[in-house]
């Protein structure tokens, strides 16, 4: 009992006494030299040094700031406003106090990554050469003794850090930082955890690393972590590297509930992506050479999950390249085509394929496109330099087939656009309910072929000065809206006369077979035949799909018993869906305007 009580009183003794046998201008000259030491470079204290001993020594130095010689001058890498450590008293009384455990106050942190991806913060100080010396071992890192150093803890309150890529020419800006780095060695594993703003909102990081140095040197080393923010999730858990790409091998899972808003917070933004809502993926994610693969992918957007494979590649003289096979549940054709159909000759450079070369097959159980479903559905998307390409491989589309292809124009005019479109064997009397068209509309099994050449970028006045051809065909079935009796009968009764009045009732008809140019806005029908039980036919003239004006001459050919009987010529005008009918025989056809 005696014994603690006067090793209790010598520790009392050793507290009060050491303060006066240590000279404050030591603590301070080797805290100033310390620092220097750190970083390898220049540093300024201009503020009063504050040394307390009481709960535990420690000094507190002010206004501090760091500045390296670079060309034309110097540049400042760093201020801060306080910066305390604890050093430990019997050290300090022998003249050779060592820091730890450090408190930043306001510090401001300027980083520049260089074009390989390397921080380029620190000279010749501890940390940088320790970062050159480090080497692997096994799933740590280790250093020569001589490049290795106590670091401990150390706190920040309400940071500032700046990192500027001379590669992109982008800065990134984070700022009231609050958090801790725990890093007891240099040669041992780091531990950081912080949040703090990013373009106005606020970030949480937990990043841990079994090989800090490596990291920072710009080689792989082991790494896992979580981001997070109220506009993204991301954890990961593997080997990371923070070189040119910042490639990543390991389990990987992001969360963005609002896309929209994360991608203006981050600056980022492709046009066509507007439909995109949501994302959330996981992956095994395995690095090789200049490719990032996601293996095992498990993807969402919006409401629509995929399963696959993809590769991301990255060349140092292209566009990064993404490839790989997606098989959905349930997929928008239209929000892929808004996001990446061709758009070229449009002056703009803020599409995704303008910024990424593409080469995906991608497949869905069910598929909309516009007001249709499809069912079992596959797509491929290309993109390179000489050309896009969207092509629906195949679907079931209304009991039919849907196959379809829209690409940039190979050594085209500048911005050509070609259009195809195949429809074979489908419900057509579905498809004109599913449009919500008007009008007196075949009802019938058929097939459909269109091709189309537009010389601008996709908007809706170069559709109408589109060039192309289209072929129409069905099998049997009926025209809702059309009597031929009233017709015959109105057409001996008043010069012309709106369909209407004719009278109700369908016309069945064994086939329909109508081909037509299309120019300028309008359909130029070369060969035009409806063939029904009784009479033929035969149509020609103009549709314009600008205005749903018509100019047609129509014969209708009596049966083959009535051959006595001259047909019936008649000239359709006015608009759909309500067209006016006049017989040639009895009156002259109006003048169709220019």
């Amino acid at each position: 009992m005696i014994g603690i009580l006067v090793a209790l009183v010598l520790f009392a003794l050793y507290q009060i006494v050491a303060p006066f046998l240590i000279s404050s201008t030591v603590v301070r000259e080797s805290m100033e030299r310390a620092v220097a030491q750190w970083t390898g470079h220049d540093v300024t204290i201009e503020g009063v040094p504050d040394i307390r001993f009481w709960p535990e020594p420690r000094i507190t130095l002010r206004e501090i700031t760091i500045r390296k010689q670079a060309d034309g001058g110097e540049r400042v890498l760093g201020r801060v406003s306080r910066l305390s450590a604890s050093f430990d008293l019997f050290e300090a009384l022998l003249g050779r106090p060592e820091f730890e455990d450090f408190h930043l106050t306001n510090p401001e942190i300027y980083i520049l990554r260089d074009a390989n991806g390397r921080l380029d913060w620190a000279n010749d100080g501890l940390l940088s050469r320790a970062v050159r010396e480090a080497k692997a071992d096994g799933g740590g890192q280790s250093l020569p003794s001589g490049d290795d150093a106590q670091m401990g803890d150390v706190k920040i309150t309400n940071g500032n850090l700046e990192v500027s890529d001379i590669a992109s020419g982008r800065v990134t800006r984070f700022a009231s930082i609050n958090g801790d780095l725990h890093w007891p060695w240099l040669s041992r594993s780091l531990n950081i955890r912080a949040d703090g703003e990013m373009n106005g909102r606020r970030l949480a990081i937990d990043i841990s690393s079994s090989q800090p140095l490596l990291l920072l040197s710009g080689k792989s080393g082991n790494a896992s972590g979580s981001v997070e923010s109220d506009l993204l999730r991301g954890r990961f858990n593997g080997t990371a590297n923070l070189a040119a790409h910042a490639f990543l091998s390991g389990d990987a899972e992001l969360a963005i509930p609002d896309l929209s808003s994360a991608m203006a917070w981050s600056g980022v933004h492709f046009d066509g992506t507007e439909r995109l809502k949501s994302l959330s993926l996981s992956a095994r994610l395995v690095t090789n050479d200049e490719a990032l693969r996601f293996e095992n992918l498990s993807l969402s957007l919006n409401d629509a999950k995929a399963t696959g494979i993809l590769d991301l590649i990255l060349p140092p003289d292209r566009l990064p390249r993404l490839t790989g096979t997606l098989a959905f549940d349930r997929m928008d054709f239209s929000g892929v085509l808004a996001a990446i159909a061709p758009r070229s000759g449009d002056g703009q450079n803020n599409g995704l394929r303008n910024r990424l070369e593409l080469d995906l097959r991608l497949s869905a159980q069910q598929a909309t496109l516009g007001p249709f479903q499809l069912a079992e559905a596959a797509m491929s998307v290309m993109n390179t330099a000489e050309q896009s390409r969207i092509d629906i491989v195949d679907s079931d589309f209304e009991t039919g087939r849907l196959t379809g292809r829209i690409a940039t124009t190979k050594g085209g005019a500048s911005g050509g656009i070609a259009l195809h479109l195949s429809v074979q064997s489908a419900d057509f009397g579905d498809i004109v309910r599913e449009l919500g068209l008007a009008g007196p509309l075949p009802g019938a099994r058929g097939s459909l072929e269109l091709s189309l050449d537009a010389d601008r970028s996709l908007t809706t006045e170069a559709w109408r000065n589109a060039k192309g051809t289209i072929r129409f065909r069905t099998e049997r079935g009926s025209l809702p809206g059309v009597n031929l009796a009233g017709i015959r009968q109105l057409a001996t009764q008043k010069p012309y006369f709106p369909l209407s009045e004719a009278g109700g009732g369908n016309l069945e008809f064994d086939s329909i077979d109508i081909s037509a140019d299309l120019k300028g806005g309008s359909a130029d029908i070369r060969e035009g035949k409806l063939v029904g039980p009784g009479e033929t036919i035969a149509l020609s003239g103009v549709v314009s799909y600008v205005n749903n004006s018509l100019a047609l001459s129509a014969s209708i050919q009596p049966p083959a018993q009535g051959a006595g009987a001259a047909p019936l010529m008649v000239f359709i005008g006015g608009s759909w869906p309500n067209p006016v009918i006049w017989s040639i025989s009895q009156a002259p056809p109006p003048k169709v305007a220019e």
